[in-house]
């Protein structure tokens, strides 16, 4: 008999995991599982319980089920432990960032049937100093978004709370004077908002790197270079269409591997991985391949 762990946080998205345990229970049995469960008692709980108390041989399959700061946080546990066993996520937080770019469908019934009718496919992950994201990496302006909204706003408003956030983080910003280190190349700017990105947007915004794929073993960085105040609202109006990487006010690019030193870091800026504090600069960053095995959608 096959084991398989379902980690789960209750106050995702809508809390609608709370009456389906017992449902996804009987669907993972189904299909030859004998289950183990543990709820998230508290943020980070996911990641902690990983590194506490399982170990690599310990099961054939995890199940995640929450948002990108949840699937962050097992994505964190499971790189750290070295635990390779294949990975199904159940997108039932607020945003799915990478759920929505990997095209896993947001209803438990076909997030399940993934694991018997989908394709295992190694994904890429990300490592920044000691930790590690699975949608993106971001800097400046808007990162600490995530981490300061009040759980009923997030509850009652959904993405929007994302954007109510945001807008008082624009009454008042400083640019980021940047060195970014790239693949033997070097940019150096001012920049609001830096974005290093696996999947293809990030706070609902899902066509940010909408080239970027999650399984070719690059990132995309998107740098929005430091902009009047009255600018902020036409750039932001053309990230929504997908048409910004074409403005003179956009840095684009694919990288491998990115060293990012921040010249003025007296003022404090805020990094974030997957809705998650972030560490400190400088920010050693590289792609992860070839480890991390997730259910997914078959290819058209």
């Amino acid at each position: 008999m096959k084991r398989a762990i379902l980690l789960y946080n209750p106050k995702a998205g809508n809390r609608k995991i709370l009456n389906q345990v017992d449902y996804i229970t009987e669907k993972i049995q189904k299909l030859g599982y004998v289950l183990t469960i543990y709820r998230s008692e508290f943020k980070g709980a996911i990641e902690k319980h990983i590194l506490d108390k399982v170990l690599p041989e310990d099961f054939d399959l995890i199940m995640i089920s929450g948002g990108d700061g949840t699937i962050n946080e097992c994505i964190n546990g499971m790189m750290k432990k070295k635990i390779y066993a294949p990975l199904a996520i159940l997108p039932l937080g607020t945003a799915n960032d990478f759920a929505n770019t990997a095209m896993i469908p947001n209803t438990i019934d076909d997030a399940i049937n993934l694991i018997a009718k989908g394709e295992l496919r190694f994904v890429d992950v990300g490592q920044v100093n000691d930790k590690y994201f699975i949608n993106v990496c971001n800097m400046g302006l808007f990162s600490g978004v995530s981490h300061e909204i009040d759980l009923v706003l997030k509850k009652n408003l959904g993405k929007i709370a994302y954007y109510v956030k945001g807008i008082e983080e624009l009454q008042n910003y400083d640019a980021m004077d940047l060195i970014i280190e790239h693949d033997n190349k070097v940019l150096t700017n001012k920049y609001v908002l830096v974005l290093i990105f696996n999947g293809k947007g990030a706070g609902g915004f899902s066509k940010m790197a909408k080239d970027a794929d999650i399984e070719d073993g690059y990132f995309d960085l998107v740098g929005i270079k430091e902009v009047d105040f009255f600018d902020v609202p036409l750039l932001f109006l053309k990230v929504l269409q997908g048409e910004h990487l074409e403005d003179d006010k956009i840095d684009y690019i694919k990288l491998k591997h990115a060293r990012i030193t921040c010249k003025n870091p007296e003022s404090k800026f805020i990094t974030d991985i997957d809705g998650e504090v972030g560490p400190d600069f400088p920010l050693n960053i590289s792609v992860i391949t070839k480890q991390l095995r997730i259910y997914l959608p078959p290819k058209l």
